[in-house]
């Protein structure tokens, strides 16, 4: 392996080390590593690269480790990238599974484990709180537009168990026809 594809796996192995907070969070350290240290980005191209990593499916940094790496070395600086991005996250939760593995018929597990499940339930909760608020109010009036759409999906989800894939482009193409038609 050349020094340029070694370098790039120790810049996003430290970035994947050192991302607490989240896929958002580390857009400071990319940046900070990508443009400001090693320059091997303009401020333009990182833009682009995290515009089109907010707009692509999966977490936010790992699709831009995975398009700076390509746009850096081709294919395989893409999935050296994204190997030194996720590694730090994998060997984490391998050793901690490896380590909670024998305690968890542990009544005092089980009870960490209620407190902690409980609260992610709450706060996903929270979020579906925050996103509605979003999403169906607009300067005090309701969007009935896309609470229907939302009833819709809910009912393609429960009623039908369709996959949410499906449910996806069902609302797509419901919406799509709403706005054709000038709802």
């Amino acid at each position: 392996m050349n020094n340029g594809l070694i370098e790039l796996f120790f810049v996003f192995l430290k970035v994947g080390l050192f991302m607490f907070g989240g896929g958002y969070a580390s857009i400071a350290l990319l940046h900070r590593e990508l443009v400001v240290e090693h320059r091997w980005l303009s401020e333009e191209e990182f833009a682009d690269i995290v515009g089109l990593a907010e707009s692509t499916p999966g977490p936010i940094a790992i699709n831009s480790a995975t398009y700076a790496g390509y746009r850096l070395h081709g294919l395989i600086g893409s999935l050296i990238a994204t190997g030194g991005i996720v590694l730090p996250a994998y060997l984490i939760m391998v050793s901690l599974a490896s380590l909670l593995a024998k305690y968890l018929d542990n009544p005092w597990t089980k009870t960490v484990f209620r407190g902690i499940n409980a609260a992610v339930v709450a706060l996903i909760l929270y979020s579906l709180i925050i996103l509605a608020k979003a999403n169906f109010v607009e300067g005090g009036g309701i969007k009935a537009v896309s609470i229907a759409i939302f009833l819709f999906s809910l009912v393609l989800l429960v009623s039908l168990r369709l996959h949410p894939m499906y449910v996806i482009l069902a609302s797509i193409a419901l919406s799509t026809i709403l706005k054709l038609i000038g709802v």
